[in-house]
């Protein structure tokens, strides 16, 4: 972070992008630079913790996903085959039982 020490002193100047580009922003001086590293310290890796959560949560729901889509494979493909075991057949996409000669 911005936290700088001068002639024994800390100062804190936080960074801050405006109209794409970044800026130093004054904050404090003392203790109050130092609190208000600390803070701005935290709440970055409160940030970065929910980003990771996040992240699993997405790779959890993607594996879900996975899952759902080879088992919803499997299912009609075992339709399929007790359809035309049944005497069905696919006409535009529409099953339909075979006539009786």
């Amino acid at each position: 972070m911005g936290l700088e020490i001068r002639n024994g002193r800390p100062y804190y100047y936080r960074k801050v992008r405006r109209d794409g580009k970044v800026t130093s922003e004054y904050v404090g001086s003392g203790t109050t630079a130092e609190y208000a590293a600390l803070l701005d310290e935290r709440d970055y890796y409160d940030r970065e913790e929910q980003r990771q959560q996040d992240r699993q949560q997405r790779e959890a729901d993607r594996t879900a996903d996975l899952e759902l889509l080879n088992l919803e494979r499997t299912l009609n493909e075992l339709f399929t085959a007790v359809a035309v075991a049944s005497g069905y057949h696919k006409v535009k996409r529409q099953w339909r039982k075979k006539r009786q000669k």
